[in-house]
């Protein structure tokens, strides 16, 4: 019939245009050619405080890895380029002398300020000042073998550890300020709240999300980490429960879980909440233990499933698995679990289809796998030490161990061998009684953050190396929680209000132009009986020099501007600036007889 649009045939399209396939971003190019030190091959010599840029010193392969992935209808493609390398900055004028890096730059972005605890997400990186004890970097080793590394020592280096660079294109430009001597203290601030306080060992942090629960009998508060301020506060719905143990989130499924008791020392029902709301969702029919609860540790083994694994006092150990809607007892062993009479921590380990659980149990640090059911599938000793074991931490493959003998050791995740035993200047309690908060609740990157039950002095624990650097001036709290990739604490007051604690470093303080003169002549082989400064009180922020042009020369630059004369006297080398008065010199510079002047 004429007029009428004909009806379009089999396998075609009619009235709209046929679909093209999807576009796929090009993958970035990567650069993979360090750019050369602006001081060329020379290696620059500091003194108290100045910002410089590095040079690459070593680098491991940059590799490249492109991934792509469906989002509804949407290819998504991510590509990451690791950068690894050794970053040399300077060489310290006075050796042995302690330098703190105090701000670092890729490319003129600042990446890390630890004057106000600032750290680039991804960034991890350990700094050597060059001391004497420096050691060898264990990146650098697992990469090249120890007999090819060299320690950091006699100049201001860093690691940077699979920093990525694809948003520079290239390797960038690092620079750095660095501080002689600078002090560094504790930097607390106290949460903006609303009324009420939660209990010690009621915080849960959520470190990705920057978000913190609370508990207290009848709420749940929720705050921003970042924001360091009350958000929300929801209703706890009644119960007939007076004791509460091993609160935890679950990200995956947004849900609040914990387990609770009428009397405290059995009947422990496993209740899951709305992450949002507060809402209860289910509550489990099955005790967890006949005991006391002690402590857990909840684990997102996919989208749709968590698992939580905890024991009680008689060392009874359990499983519950939880859904969005549901909390079952999947596992329970008896008393004693493994005829272990002591366990300490449980700490969480690699996720993929099945949960790994690692346990201080006794002396033996015990790899436990659980199916993504709930259901126990293997245990085996990794490890058995000396003495019992305390706590535990999963980092990169291995597990770093302390113990109540005040040592740590790094473990081979694959082998269980011992890699390193080191002593460290404190004693982690045992559970019952320690303010370190689970390893669950903790977001580790280079090290453990420790500080004693009622102490004031903070310890950081190095995990590649199991080194330890101390902080004084510390407020003792009742828990407290670290992350490791923004350098913060989470903590309480006295009061039970939340706060945060950044250790941060000054911006060092201005020395005397004196102290600065004898040091250099001394790095030239000067002793101190040979060098005099007299008349010489300016002070300086700091120096950066080339000692190839020896140090004389570098020291009769410095002072001319200062109007400071340069001699020999006696066997001395002499500074010195005429005293006045006015405009009237009252001494004389030089003796008549004897004196050799630097011209």
């Amino acid at each position: 019939m004429g007029g009428l649009p004909r009806r379009p045939g089999r396998g075609s399209w009619g009235g709209w245009e046929t679909p093209t396939a999807p576009t796929v971003p090009e993958v970035p190019e990567i650069q993979t050619t360090l750019p050369t030190s602006a001081y060329g091959q020379t290696i620059p010599v500091v003194y108290g405080k100045c910002r410089l840029p590095a040079a690459y010193i070593w680098c491991a392969p940059i590799l490249t890895v492109t991934s792509t992935h469906i989002e509804f209808w949407d290819t998504v493609t991510t590509t990451t380029s690791k950068l690894t390398a050794r970053l040399r900055f300077a060489r310290p004028l006075v050796p042995d002398s302690t330098w703190t890096m105090r701000k670092l730059y890729a490319n003129g972005k600042l990446v890390y300020d630890g004057s106000v605890g600032y750290r680039q997400k991804g960034l991890k990186f350990t700094a050597y000042d060059g001391r004497g004890d420096q050691p060898r970097d264990p990146a650098m080793v697992r990469e090249e073998g120890a007999d090819f590394v060299s320690a950091h020592r006699g100049y201001l280096d860093i690691v940077v550890v699979d920093f990525d660079i694809v948003g520079y294109g290239a390797p960038p430009v690092f620079e750095a300020e660095w501080i002689q001597d600078g002090a560094t203290t504790h930097d607390y601030e106290i949460y903006t709240t609303f009324a009420g306080t939660p209990n010690a060992r009621d915080l849960i942090p959520v470190w990705d999300q920057q978000k913190l629960y609370g508990f207290d009998d009848t709420d749940i508060f929720l705050y921003s980490i970042g924001a360091a301020k009350q958000y929300f506060t929801f209703d706890r719905e009644p119960d007939v429960y007076n004791y509460y143990r091993v609160f935890r989130y679950s990200r995956t499924l947004d849900r609040l879980f914990y387990f609770a008791s009428f009397t405290g020392t059995s009947d422990w029902d496993a209740v899951l909440c709305d992450g949002s709301t507060g809402t209860v969702v289910a509550t489990s029919g099955d005790s967890a233990t006949s005991s006391s609860l002690v402590d857990g540790c909840l684990v997102d083994v996919s989208s749709s499933t968590a698992l939580v694994l905890g024991f009680g006092l008689n060392e009874q150990l359990f499983c519950y698995r939880l859904t969005a809607d549901t909390v079952t007892r999947a596992y329970q062993s008896t008393a004693s679990w493994n005829g272990y009479s002591d366990i300490q921590c449980i700490t969480p380990g690699p996720v993929s289809g099945d949960a790994v659980f690692y346990l201080c149990a006794d002396n033996d640090l015990v790899k436990a796998t659980f199916s993504s059911q709930g259901t126990l599938k293997s245990t085996a000793v990794l490890a058995t030490f000396a003495d019992a074991l305390r706590y535990a931490v999963y980092d990169d493959g291995d597990l770093v161990v302390w113990t109540d003998a005040g040592t740590v050791s790094r473990v081979d995740g694959t082998t269980g061998s011992i890699e390193f035993t080191k002593s460290v200047p404190y004693q982690i309690e045992a559970i019952g009684s320690r303010d370190l908060g689970p390893p669950d609740l903790q977001r580790f990157v280079d090290e453990l953050y420790f500080l004693p039950v009622g102490g004031t002095t903070s310890y950081f624990t190095d995990l590649d190396l199991g080194t330890t650097r101390s902080i004084s001036g510390a407020s003792s709290t009742a828990s407290y929680y670290f992350d490791g990739q923004t350098d913060q604490i989470i903590s309480e007051t006295a009061g039970g209000i939340p706060r945060r604690l950044r250790i941060t470093s000054d911006d060092g303080t201005q020395r005397q132009l004196e102290d600065f003169l004898v040091a250099l002549m001394e790095a030239g082989g000067f002793s101190s009986d040979e060098i005099e400064v007299i008349n010489v009180d300016d002070v300086i922020d700091g120096a950066v020099i080339d000692v190839t042009n020896g140090v004389r020369d570098i020291a009769k630059s410095i002072c001319e501007p200062y109007s400071i004369a340069i001699f020999e006297r006696a066997g001395k080398i002499i500074f010195k600036r005429a005293f006045t008065d006015g405009a009237f010199a009252i001494d004389a510079t030089f003796a008549p007889f004897g004196d050799i002047v630097d011209a």
